[in-house]
């Protein structure tokens, strides 16, 4: 009997998802005609439907999209979002109560957490799924899988610890590699979509550099407010527990948020000294044993996050610093000898350079991971892709004539920095050696 309520309910559950697709994913566009779209392409019918009862949450929508034009928060928005998060929660508590098992309660959780983002997406933000296509459900799926992943991590790390050496170093390595390569991986650069932009920097900006930071803070500092409660017992445990835990995760307020004001330490904090509560008010085990998997979930959440994040800094500066300052030196050089800049990198070869080398953007070279050389006659951009959305592009030292007798904008050959009338650009880079942190 509990089989096929398990089996009735994950039809259930999985219909739901569909139907969201369907119903909230982003209608075809103004040039396409719904009869030829692809049969998987979601309809749109949330906002473009005429069904009469969500005529109110379209008109809410319009509202919200101009609002975020405006660069206001329209409040209303959480209406619809509200609504169209209530069955996916719902269902997700219904599973909880339904299975045991950590892996169905993460894939449950992070369906709940989908059908969510479908709902802000599909009503309140709808022109992201419509330039990014079938690749925004698939970013979603997997932002909201590690999502659950993190947040129920100690239950995942309790369950595994069960298991064969075997299948723990396989759930680890899954777990951290998965990690480090999306880290290293991921650009913001895509040629086949519009504004050249890829959406997998989603999962990596927020996924992990966001909530994962987060709640490796929130699961380490609940582990260590465990740890601390000790041997005290009743109100003296959990009170222990609780200010420690927020003490700690206060500590580690720096690794998730650059500038971390009283909100961001509420929001470690809080959630923290919660799990630390609960834990503490289970008398029959001891502290050492409760904290174990808070502590051992958030230090390989931090870990393999940081590490992650930390090779794609050196991916980023060895491409910047190294191998570009090689062939902007070839570049000048030809320069020098030549009069004028090449029209392509390829006419440096192979009197000043071997070959035309590759960005460090990550282990395995891409198509689109290479330099982008645009010849501007007196000038030059240089450009490669990184890591999250960040796109290098170097330009040299120019000196423009602004002296009476010449025409504005024409090039001087004097020395650059000299100041006779002249405007000076210094040669530049429009990114850091290393991503800069956004939270």
């Amino acid at each position: 009997m509990r089989s096929a309520m398990r089996a009735l309910y994950v039809a259930a559950f999985l219909g739901l998802g569909i139907g969201y697709y369907y119903f909230l994913g982003a209608a075809p566009t103004p040039s396409e005609k719904p009869e030829t779209i692809a049969w998987w392409r979601p309809a749109g019918l949330a906002l473009h439907g005429g069904w009469e009862p969500l005529a109110p949450l379209r008109a809410i929508a319009a509202d919200v999209e101009k609002a975020r034009h405006e660069g206001r928060w329209e409040p209303r928005g959480l209406i619809p979002l509200a609504l169209f998060c209530l069955p996916p929660i719902a269902m997700t508590a219904l599973g909880f109560a339904l299975f045991q098992s950590c892996v169905w309660r993460v894939a449950l959780l992070a369906l709940g957490l989908t059908l969510c983002a479908f709902s802000y997406y599909g009503l309140l933000s709808a022109d992201t799924w419509q330039d990014f296509g079938w690749r925004w459900p698939a970013v979603l799926v997997s932002t909201s899988f590690y999502v659950a992943l993190f947040l129920l991590a100690p239950a995942v790390t309790r369950a595994i610890r069960a298991r064969s050496t075997a299948l723990q170093a396989l759930g680890l390595t899954a777990f951290a590699g998965s990690i480090y390569f999306l880290s290293t991986e991921v650009t913001g650069t895509n040629p086949s979509l519009d504004w050249n932009l890829s959406p997998w920097p989603t999962l990596t900006l927020f996924g992990f550099l966001l909530f994962g930071l987060v709640l490796g803070v929130i699961q380490l500092a609940a582990g260590v407010g465990i740890l601390a409660s000790g041997r005290a017992t009743g109100v003296t445990r959990v009170a222990r527990a609780v200010l420690v835990a927020a003490a700690a995760a206060g500590l580690m307020r720096w690794i998730p948020f650059t500038t971390p004001g009283a909100a961001q330490i509420a929001l470690l904090a809080a959630p923290a000294a919660a799990l630390a509560a609960l834990a503490g008010r289970r008398r029959e085990e001891a502290a050492g044993s409760a904290a174990l998997p808070h502590l051992v979930a958030g230090f390989l959440i931090l870990a393999s996050i940081k590490i992650g994040q930390w090779q794609g800094e050196y991916f980023q500066a060895k491409s910047r610093d190294e191998i570009a300052s090689r062939i902007v030196a070839a570049l000048e050089k030809f320069r020098g000898e030549q009069g004028v800049y090449p029209d392509e990198l390829v006419n440096l070869v192979p009197a000043y350079l071997p070959s035309v080398p590759l960005p460090d953007v990550g282990w395995f070279p891409g198509s689109d991971e290479q330099f982008v050389y645009t010849y501007l006659g007196d000038s030059f951009l240089l450009e490669f892709p990184s890591v999250l959305w960040v796109q290098c592009a170097y330009s040299p030292a120019y000196r423009a004539e602004g002296a009476e007798g010449h025409g504005e904008g024409v090039e001087d050959k004097a020395p650059i920095g000299s100041t006779d009338g002249a405007e000076t650009l210094e040669a530049s880079w429009s990114c850091e050696s290393k991503p800069p942190r956004l939270w």
